[in-house]
């Protein structure tokens, strides 16, 4: 078993689950995750009712999200969210947590992906659930992943099933965990996915994240717009396996199909890797001398901003991203990414947890189907408000 300071870790390239109990999870600096925001996240959306907001400052990605996004809205009330909480919950916190009246031991298993700095900013979310609950008698068990085995998580969610947790919350990386997630349900025990969805139909109460189709159209309008709706454009994806980035994709080839002027010369795979994203630019590049756009849909972006900076391209190829870690915001600053789309990570990890917890207590789930986080849109022009140096 391998334990690094209290937060359990499990290598999926092995395929090896590490579980065990920890008392207190410290949080992830913010430095190596998602940046600092200078203001406090809006409450998370459920489906079907009115618009998640963009950026003040973004009038035109505003409109396209407010159509794209559509189903996203703030959580109805409902009698499990009636009980008294413990206390007010801390900034960042989208949901309620109940109080704990009868003081039972409550165990929940959380399985993650730490695979680039943007999973920092999640287990930061993760921490703060359960340092705020362990007052409740909360014990939160943290199992992370180094990729997106779907094996490995679906041998973790076994597992968690014979250790009898109350609830687990997971990454849905893959169709293959959708029998141990349905097992799970059969045995009583409520699962929450988070940031990526399974595309299979699955008996998991609730996905938390954020609207992945429409954001990969927000991207992709954003995108147009800094094109002037003429030129050619490389994207460079993270796994075509992982249900998230495809359905960026598919969101951002969706909508640039709709503009007559602009030609997708390609996609590609970079592991959301920063080195093969750099990689990956100089070839979109080199194979198209009059390349305008690149737009990356999960991790390492950084490195095709580095590309088009040591090539002196940023006047001439617009990059638009997803995420707000600190090297995408340098860049930002710098005016080398021209625009990235957010997702809320602190919620995504927090969030799951949070409902799963209120659930046990309540007997009932606060919020079912999906329950979009928010987005903005940042620019240069709006970037230092937000995060300020």
């Amino acid at each position: 078993m391998k334990k690094r300071g209290e937060r359990l870790f499990a290598c999926a390239m092995a395929g090896m689950l590490l579980m065990g109990s920890m008392a207190g999870c410290g949080s992830a600096s913010s430095s190596s995750g998602e940046a600092a925001k200078g203001s406090t996240v809006s409450s998370a959306a459920e489906a079907s009712t009115a618009p998640a907001s963009a950026a003040e400052s973004e009038a035109a990605s505003s409109a396209a999200q407010s159509s794209a996004a559509e189903s996203s809205s703030a959580p109805e009330s409902s009698a499990a969210e009636s009980a008294a909480a413990p206390s007010e919950a801390p900034a960042g916190f989208n949901y309620e947590p109940l109080e704990n009246t009868d003081g039972k031991e409550i165990r929940i298993a959380t399985l993650t992906v730490s695979n680039n700095p943007f999973w920092n900013t999640v287990v930061e979310g993760i921490a703060a659930a359960e340092e705020y609950l362990a007052g409740q008698n909360v014990t939160v068990d943290v199992i992370e992943f180094d990729d997106f085995d779907g094996q490995a998580f679906a041998d973790a969610i076994d597992t968690c099933i014979v250790k009898d947790y109350d609830a687990i919350t997971t990454v849905g990386v893959a169709d293959t965990i959708v029998p141990a997630i349905d097992k799970a349900t059969a045995a009583g025990i409520p699962v929450y996915t988070f940031n990526s969805d399974t595309e299979k139909e699955s008996t998991r109460v609730a996905f938390v994240g954020q609207d992945l189709y429409a954001a990969g159209g927000v991207a992709a309008q954003k995108l147009a717009e800094l094109m002037g709706d003429s030129g050619k454009v490389g994207i460079i994806t993270g796994y075509y396996n992982v249900n998230a980035h495809e359905l960026r994709r598919q969101g951002i080839e969706d909508e640039l199909s709709g503009h007559s002027g602009i030609e997708v010369v390609g996609s590609v795979e970079n592991h959301d890797s920063g080195d093969e994203a750099y990689t990956a630019a100089k070839d979109f590049i080199t194979a198209n001398p009059d390349l305008t756009g690149l737009i990356v849909t999960a991790g390492g972006p950084q490195g095709a901003a580095k590309a088009i900076e040591e090539l002196g391209l940023e006047d001439t190829i617009s990059l638009v991203c997803f995420d707000t870690t600190d090297e995408i915001v340098g860049y930002v600053k710098k005016g080398v990414i021209k625009g990235t789309v957010t997702q809320d990570p602190f919620g995504q990890g927090c969030d799951p947890i949070v409902l799963a917890y209120n659930q046990v207590i309540s007997g009932e789930a606060a919020v079912t189907g999906k329950a979009y986080t928010k987005m903005d849109v940042y620019t240069p022009d709006n970037i230092a408000e937000a995060f300020p140096d």
